[in-house]
């Protein structure tokens, strides 16, 4: 299990590609759930830093992306969405200040409540992807830095 929370990284990386314009492609879904599989010893781990955090960090950029689909107002709030993948201080800063406070405080906040079924979307292709490449792979005792003696 990790210890710290800024080492969640890759899963928050991976996940916030549901709010790019490119997203992630077939290839890169085996590599990150070799990865994953390195550092979670559950899907369930993973899973929780999905759905409790890092859906709930984007809720309220989704909640304003049904006005996006008003042309006049869309140009202004489709412009925050990265073509290809956040800055990683840029999502290093968002990590922090989501974990200043306790999960449940954030859902305080109405617009997240309305924004979380929309992230939730944003995310449902790509969180499928990753959890069918997660359970595919096995990784090898070398890939984990084990000794096969």
């Amino acid at each position: 299990m990790i210890a710290n929370p800024m080492d969640h990284f890759l899963v928050w990386d991976t996940v916030s590609m549901a709010w790019t314009e490119v997203g992630l492609s077939s290839a890169d879904y085996p590599k990150i759930a070799l990865e994953l599989r390195a550092n979670y010893s559950t899907w369930e781990e993973v899973n929780e830093i999905i759905m409790g955090d890092v859906l709930g960090s984007f809720a309220v950029k989704s909640a304003f992306f049904p006005l996006a689909l008003i042309p006049l107002i869309g140009m202004f709030l489709i412009t925050p969405f990265p073509d290809w993948g956040y800055e990683k201080s840029y999502l290093q800063k968002r990590m922090m200040r989501w974990q200043r406070l306790p999960r449940w405080q954030h859902y305080l906040n109405p617009v997240r409540l309305v924004g979380y079924p929309i992230a939730y979307l944003f995310s449902l292709s790509l969180r499928h992807k990753l959890k069918a490449a997660y359970f595919s792979q096995t990784p090898t005792n070398a890939e984990l830095g084990r000794s096969t003696l």
